[in-house]
């Protein structure tokens, strides 16, 4: 971990979750025990964690993997991240993807594209996934396709798990439709797996483009609850 700035002696930053102050604390806004607690006992498993492709459906993206599985520690500091602006949770959520990275270089993305949230500049202040997004962008030193435009105003998180995929269908789309994508690799960053509509849909968006693979790196599983 990297050292913090002078400020964080001025004004510290506690643990959301307990309220004691460390140097994980000024980091990622979750002190080094609760981090202990709660993250250590997901990472027993070193490998990159997939989510097994549905039977049920046809699925348009190839592998969707994630960072850390929603349980309710992972609910509470979640919902702190998107709706309270605590940023800095953002980094806690960033926990793995230095092993998923890794496990992606063999064959890393040409492009990545951030899920939109809104039609427009979102209420919400900042993006759970912009983290996440920053480092990979600097890894790979690929561009962020900003064509992709939600069109829909209704919140995929207020449906219910059938109407989701009916949603998903008219909620995207490209800005552009003449540009070549023949052959890329295409990786979807998002915050949080439920049933997987709104990936599938993206990813099937891009592969009507002609892109060879979509592989979809979300921050939380959520379980579908």
């Amino acid at each position: 971990m990297r050292g913090v700035s002078f400020l964080s002696f001025v004004f510290p930053k506690f643990c959301v979750n307990c309220g004691s102050h460390d140097l994980f604390s000024e980091i990622m806004a979750v002190c080094k025990p609760c981090t202990k607690n709660h993250y250590l006992s997901q990472k027993q498993n070193l490998k990159p964690k997939e989510v097994e492709l549905p039977l049920d459906r046809f699925v348009f993206y190839d592998e969707v993997y994630y960072l850390q599985r929603k349980g309710s520690f992972e609910r509470t500091i979640f919902q702190s991240l998107k709706f309270e602006n605590e940023r800095d949770l953002a980094k806690y959520f960033c926990l793995g993807q230095r092993t998923l990275a890794n496990h992606l270089k063999n064959d890393p993305p040409d492009l990545m594209t951030l899920v939109p949230s809104s039609p427009k500049a979102s209420p919400r202040p900042y993006h759970a996934s912009f983290a996440l997004f920053g480092k990979w962008e600097k890894l790979w030193k690929i561009r962020r396709d900003t064509n992709l435009r939600k069109v829909s105003v209704d919140r995929q998180s207020s449906l219910g798990f059938e109407k989701r995929f009916f949603h998903a269908k008219k909620a995207f789309k490209f800005t552009k439709s003449d540009r070549i994508m023949e052959g890329l690799h295409v990786l979807i960053v998002d915050d949080i797996f439920t049933t997987g509509a709104t990936v599938n849909e993206i990813a099937r968006l891009y592969k009507q483009a002609g892109v060879r693979k979509v592989t979809c790196v979300v921050l939380l599983l959520s379980g579908g609850d």
